[in-house]
């Protein structure tokens, strides 16, 4: 079977080192040195979300269009590769009644506005650029040094070539902490270097970057000058360490000190200012994927574990968070089913007094990927879901996840948010009171994609939020919540 995983073009270019100019001639190829290559993607959002009463500016039902348009350019030849990306990103009807005071944005099309300041907004700007160095010629076989601008995706540092083992790498693992998808329409790109070796047992990779504004600001030109991420990885690929299993060990530092005042369960007038006592967070982490064929379908499994330490603008940092999965999939009955248990966790603070802070931080990762209805995130959460994909057709995949969750902590605070966005100004996560309560409550969510071939694609997602306690002590007008969204995609 097929894993239906769609992604933009530009993010087909990843940074292991297997660029475009390796693939066979395509559409767009001028000659053997120039590729262009291109996305045209238009989206619908309708949005029900939770509403706060009393409250002003409490508008939670609205819809949003979106337009996204990119055009690159790659440049091949046998010693370095050279790529470069515009992209176009217009936002338009997003309401400027739905930031409640108190309450805050309901819904991602009030966390747009409340960003841009604007119900109509656009902008052009340069979201990929740079240079690509193949150092086989130096006599480095299998060595890549990226430098420039570009999108990066922790965790997905080389294909193993495999569909469906390569298609839960993508949805299961890749760009949890680091990550710039296109799920938020704007996107993160991210100005730096990389190197990578990349041979057939394992991959080593290398980097120190900045992210780029963009997220929830179409602004995506400017440069977060004041984070600074170093991130390592090293991957022992498919089959070399165990039959079927691949295995990552990997360490980042996110170092922050932006003019923002940092998010947590601190009462919000003794937060520090990261200008003043910055972020430098350390994170280790490992995960291993494992797919087995057997007689009459397939067994897969994956852990995923993280811990992390440094400092919390002035208080000690300690957290974790884990993630185990296991699924199987049936060959031989109708729609091909798969069935997959996921249980995740991650740590929460437990006295905002104790000058020791252990919330699990997210960094700026592609945080929808993970909660495609975003009104919590993989902070202080525990998230308990089966998921179920069918493909009735080789082109169509459904998939229907029933998520129950809870807070790890009730001492902490219900957060969302997906990451920076600006340069000062904004933190980049928010957080709701627990109200003494654990329980967030049960999110139902189905997906429908279908590629009419590898140019054109079809996508709908529809998410039903039944609120738990902690959303019932937050929004008291109303506890229940919906989304919809729509969207196709052409690209070349």
């Amino acid at each position: 079977m097929r894993l239906l995983v769609f992604y933009s073009a530009s993010v087909a270019l990843l940074p292991s080192g297997n660029v475009l100019a390796e693939e066979t001639k395509a559409f767009g190829q001028i000659n053997k040195y120039l590729r262009i290559n291109g996305e045209l993607m238009g989206s619908y959002e309708l949005w029900d979300f939770f509403r706060p009463e009393p409250a002003i500016n409490n508008n939670s039902s609205y819809d949003l269009w979106v337009l996204r348009a990119r055009l690159g350019a790659l440049v091949a030849t046998p010693y370095v590769d050279g790529y470069v990306q515009g992209q176009y990103i217009g936002l338009y009807g997003l309401p400027d009644d739905a930031v409640a005071r108190p309450g805050g944005p309901l819904g991602l099309g009030a966390g747009y506005f409340l960003t841009n300041q604007s119900t109509n907004v656009g902008n052009v700007f340069l979201n990929q650029g740079y240079l690509h160095f193949k150092l086989g010629s130096l006599g480095l076989a299998g060595t890549f040094l990226k430098a420039g601008r570009f999108a990066y995706m922790e965790g997905l540092e080389y294909s193993s070539g495999i569909d469906k083992f390569d298609g839960l790498k993508q949805r299961r693992i890749a760009q949890r902490l680091i990550g710039g998808f296109n799920a938020v329409y704007v996107g993160r790109s991210f100005d730096g270097i990389s190197v990578v070796h990349d041979n057939p047992t394992f991959n080593w990779t290398a980097s120190g970057i900045r992210p780029t504004q963009g997220n929830l600001s179409v602004q995506g030109q400017k440069q977060i000058s004041d984070i600074n991420i170093l991130y390592t990885a090293f991957t022992s690929k498919k089959d070399a360490l165990l039959p079927g299993t691949e295995a990552r060990l990997f360490y980042i530092n996110y170092d922050d000190k932006r003019h923002t005042q940092v998010v947590d369960n601190r009462p919000l007038n003794v937060r520090p200012w990261l200008n003043d006592q910055r972020l430098n967070i350390h994170t280790l982490g490992a995960h291993f994927l494992s797919l087995h064929q057997l007689e009459s379908g397939s067994l897969d499994a994956l852990l995923w574990s993280a811990y992390q330490f440094g400092d919390w603008s002035g208080q000690k940092h300690a957290a974790w968070a884990i993630s185990a999965e296991l699924g199987y999939q049936w060959f031989k009955l109708p729609f091909k089913p798969w069935l997959r248990a996921i249980f995740y966790q991650s740590s929460g603070d437990n006295d905002p007094e104790d000058n020791q802070h252990q919330t699990f931080f997210s960094k700026v990762p592609s945080g929808r990927i993970f909660a495609k209805f975003p009104f919590y995130n993989l902070m202080n959460i525990q998230d308990l879901f089966l998921e179920i994909i069918a493909s009735p057709t080789p082109k169509t995949q459904v998939n229907i996840n029933l998520h129950q969750l809870s807070l790890t902590n009730s001492h902490d605070l219900l957060y969302r948010g997906l990451g920076a966005s600006l340069n000062s100004g904004e933190f980049g996560y928010s957080g709701k009171s627990s109200g003494g309560d654990r329980d967030v409550g049960q999110l139902l969510d189905i997906s429908f994609m279908h590629a009419f071939n590898k140019h054109l694609s079809l996508r709908f997602y529809y998410g039903h939020a039944f609120g738990g306690s902690v959303i019932k002590n937050n929004f008291q007008g109303k506890k229940n919540a919906n989304t919809f969204w729509a969207d196709v995609s052409l690209a070349f």
